[in-house]
């Protein structure tokens, strides 16, 4: 397996992104209950809005919602309203068409159009991260059910995550460079079939999500918040650092996600490897630095301040 794919060819995306390159680092989904208390209040007062609060100290979000059903436009214009112009979104797909192998038509497309318009319209839409399942082995089925998503939400950027190591070969990624399509790298347990950690591109934008390694999670069929229970030490913050760093050689914007959210675990990874990668303390909410030992030598607390807006994803 190469290490790279280089993408330089012109290629469908959302072209109207008007943040800054470099790495951006955002966490998958911000309603979780668990949260309350790690990083917010844990009685949350009247009118408290967490979406605003992470946007203060992240790059971006991974819209998680879309994956279970498809909002109307209305929430997805508040999110636009109530973050600066500086902050960027990614909607995850349908997962009937990424899981059931629904064919993306209809009604369904135009309200996932819809849902992303808000985001793509102020230039903040990163795209779409279409997530296959586990179970997706075969190249050409993950292939001719990746095409027609693309086709569908045109021009919108695609992300494609596979999470079977048979996916990982040189054909695959070539032919996602060949349709415009990016490749998404993952950090996962090394258990069963699930891939290893990967440095390719294939395109000009490069993405890394980070699972967690939780073994035992992974290893048997655990409810969400197990399989996720993952707190990154040093020395695995420091190889999730070698791939950033060897992404950012070749794009000039790489997206790091994290998705391992239990009891708000994911923020404080951000934390931890954006301070490794900038060299120095960033600022994090005072909840979290409480709540995270490890972040006491590598993050400041954020300015205090009235947040009138906010609520769940």
């Amino acid at each position: 397996m190469t290490e790279r794919v280089k993408g330089d060819r012109a290629r469908m995306q959302t072209g109207s992104i008007r943040t800054k390159g470099g790495a951006r680092f955002g966490v998958s989904g911000w309603d979780y209950p668990d949260w309350r208390g790690p990083i917010y209040p844990p009685v949350p007062p009247r009118g408290f809005r967490a979406l605003p609060l992470l946007a203060r100290f992240l790059d971006f979000m991974e819209v998680n919602v879309s994956y279970y059903r498809i909002l109307p436009p209305a929430p997805a214009l508040r999110w636009v309203e109530e973050t600066p112009p500086e902050f960027s979104f990614v909607f995850k797909a349908w997962g009937g068409w990424t899981h059931e192998g629904t064919p993306p038509a209809g009604k369904e497309v135009e309200a996932f159009r819809a849902l992303v318009e808000p985001a793509a319209a102020a230039g903040r839409l990163e795209g779409i991260l279409a997530q296959f399942p586990p179970g997706l082995a075969d190249p050409d089925a993950a292939i001719s059910r990746l095409l027609p998503l693309r086709d569908a939400l045109a021009p919108h950027r695609i992300f494609a995550e596979f999470r079977h190591r048979l996916l990982w070969r040189d054909a695959v990624f070539a032919r996602l460079e060949a349709e415009g399509i990016d490749f998404v790298n993952v950090d996962l347990p090394q258990v069963g079939s699930l891939p290893p950690l990967s440095r390719v591109n294939t395109g000009p934008v490069a993405y890394l999500r980070l699972h967690g390694r939780n073994r035992k999670g992974w290893a048997r069929s655990s409810p969400r918040d197990e399989r996720y229970h993952h707190e990154y030490d040093l020395s695995q913050v420091g190889e999730l650092l070698d791939a950033v760093r060897e992404l950012l050689t070749r794009c000039p914007r790489v997206l790091i996600g994290a998705n391992n959210h239990f009891r708000a675990q994911a923020p404080a990874a951000i934390a931890l490897l954006r301070s490794e990668l900038e060299g120095g303390p960033v600022p994090v909410p005072a909840r979290l630095l409480e709540a995270m030992p490890v972040l006491r030598s590598r993050a400041v607390p954020l300015p205090e301040e009235e947040l009138r807006s906010g609520g769940t994803e």
